[in-house]
């Protein structure tokens, strides 16, 4: 029986599609992150410009959702760039839609991913990493630091040297939300982006009011809070992480530029996980695989989806022409491009902006391409 689609604004997804929708996360362990959660989308669908949900139909009865957000004739995952892992939110015995057909049923030209669940098999495919906790903190540390032993006595190494410089006690505070905190993240986050060349993600404003929107309306079992690593009198690293359920996700992490050569952000993510595993968590997500410390704490790997997909033909075949003549330093240059334009435009909510950024995001990435000096910033 075919789909039907209708599309509504995200405030207006009543009680009975809610309770439907966390039935459908709640009962199959593919939707085994806070992102999935009906919550998510009432607390940030409030917030997101032009946020939408789909809401499909067989037979009349609802059987998925899919929460998102246009720009222009662009689909996007309702908050995203910010948004880690998205895809259809199904009953579980529903038969899932190729990715390739989304398009046509939000009604836009074309569906930009970063994060799709499940991995789409036509690629390309991005990893994700987490850690296991079922166990409890202390068999899974002993079993961490065995396996490790090198880069963990560096961690410990790492944190007395922090306790010299700032002449102080390092210990870490969790479960807090104090605005003030988060603009202070924020503010090292944003500059952060300058010095790297990337696009300034909180330049918009909306996605700042969607983290302090999340910070401070906790629900049951859902929500946002931030971890502070104190040093002497000051923090040292800052993370905001995303909870639902026992699953905590790593989100926007972090550092005191003077506190860099101690590893302040690996330390409080490994106090975090101590202190919230003694809570009930048991799932830490740390996202996307490639920064070189994840490996040391994670034993799980998943696989994602990223790319764009079109509702015309004419516009598939000529990505993929693309796709197949860009190899070497020229592939690496398009794929550059193309996710930094993804956060652009996810980012922007007019034409203008969005090609004001893109400008900017191009001429930057061939900028550091340019000098080897600066290259290594993807």
């Amino acid at each position: 029986m075919d789909l039907k689609v209708d599309l509504i604004r995200a405030e207006e997804l009543g009680e009975t599609e809610v309770a439907l929708w966390r039935r459908f996360v709640q009962s199959d362990p593919l939707y085994d992150t806070p992102f999935f959660w009906p919550e998510f989308t009432q607390i940030a669908g409030r917030v997101v410009p032009d946020a939408r949900v789909a809401i499909l139909r067989r037979g009349g009865e609802v059987v998925g959702f899919f929460p998102h957000q246009m720009r222009g004739r662009t689909a996007h995952p309702l908050g995203a760039p910010m948004n880690d892992y998205h895809g259809l939110i199904l009953a579980k015995d529903q038969q899932r839609p190729l990715l390739a057909s989304m398009p046509a049923l939000l009604k836009a030209d074309s569906l930009t991913v970063n994060g799709w669940v499940p991995a789409d098999f036509g690629g390309p495919n991005r990893q994700v990493l987490r850690a296991d906790l079922r166990a409890g903190w202390d068999t899974y540390y002993s079993e961490r630091r065995e396996t490790h032993a090198k880069f963990f006595k560096d961690k410990e190494r790492a944190r007395r040297s922090l306790a010299r410089d700032r002449e102080g006690e390092v210990w870490t505070e969790v479960d807090v939300r104090d605005p003030a905190r988060l603009d202070e993240l924020i503010a090292w986050k944003r500059d952060q982006y300058r010095r790297t060349g990337r696009h300034d993600v909180f330049a918009c404003g909306w996605t700042v009011d969607v983290l302090k929107a999340l910070m401070m309306e906790p629900k049951a079992d859902f929500g946002a809070a931030m971890a502070v690593l104190w040093a002497g009198d000051r923090p040292a690293a800052l993370e905001l992480s995303l909870y639902g359920g026992s699953h905590y996700h790593f989100w926007f992490p972090s550092y005191a530029a003077d506190a860099a050569r101690c590893s302040p952000g690996i330390l409080l993510s490994q106090d975090t996980m101590r202190l919230k595993s003694a809570d009930g968590f048991t799932v830490f997500d740390f996202g996307f695989a490639g920064e070189y410390y994840k490996k040391y704490f994670c034993d799980i790997e998943e696989w994602v989806t990223e790319k764009t997909v079109f509702r015309t033909g004419w516009r598939r075949l000529a990505n993929r022409t693309l796709e197949g003549v860009s190899v070497g330093p020229a592939r690496r240059l398009s794929d550059s491009l193309r996710r930094r334009w993804a956060v652009v435009e996810a980012c922007e909510t007019t034409t203008v902006g969005r090609w004001r950024g893109a400008a900017v995001a191009a001429a930057t990435r061939v900028e550091r391409l340019a000098s080897p000096s600066q290259s290594g910033s993807a």
